[in-house]
């Protein structure tokens, strides 16, 4: 259980997650301070989602990271952790939704083995449902990559051969 941090903390958190000193951030921590009550996954998301959407930018001209503070402050954040997760899942491919779906029902915790052997047997299912013999065996190296999507969009952390929710 993870409670809330001060403002002095997000603002070390959003120093050091954008690699600037602690005094050039603090009116734009301050602001994130006020959007998410200093929760640190909302934190987390709520940076990711500025950067996302162009309002947190590294200018190569400048050599440093910009922020459009009004844009920033008027921007609306999902207030509860199921609503943000349900959101940024709704955002990924669907091909990468159904993939978490059939995870979820492994738990919080699989091998990438048995990762590998649901998308074989559900690719065999598929085969016999179509046409024989006509599908090459791609599915499953792609269903592969779309669970990395998931690891890169902070849904699954990948520990070796292990995916954890």
């Amino acid at each position: 259980n993870v409670g809330c941090i001060s403002k002095d903390d997000v603002n070390t958190l959003v120093a050091n997650t954008i690699s600037m000193q602690k005094h050039l951030t603090t009116s734009f921590s301050d602001i994130v301070y006020k959007k998410t009550g200093g929760n640190t996954l909302f934190v987390s998301q709520f940076l990711q989602s500025l950067w996302d959407e162009g309002l947190l930018v590294y200018s190569l001209e400048y050599n440093t990271w910009k922020w459009d503070s009004v844009a920033v402050d008027a921007k609306e954040l999902i207030d509860d952790v199921g609503a943000l997760m349900a959101e940024k899942i709704r955002q990924l491919p669907t091909g990468c939704q159904y993939t978490i779906k059939l995870l979820a029902c492994l738990g919080s915790k699989f091998d990438e083995s048995i990762l590998t052997l649901l998308i074989s047997k559900e690719g065999e299912l598929n085969d016999e449902m179509r046409t024989k013999g006509k599908r090459k065996r791609t599915q499953s190296s792609n269903q592969l990559l779309l669970v990395d999507v998931a690891v890169d969009e902070g849904l699954l952390k990948k520990e070796g051969s292990k995916y954890i929710f």
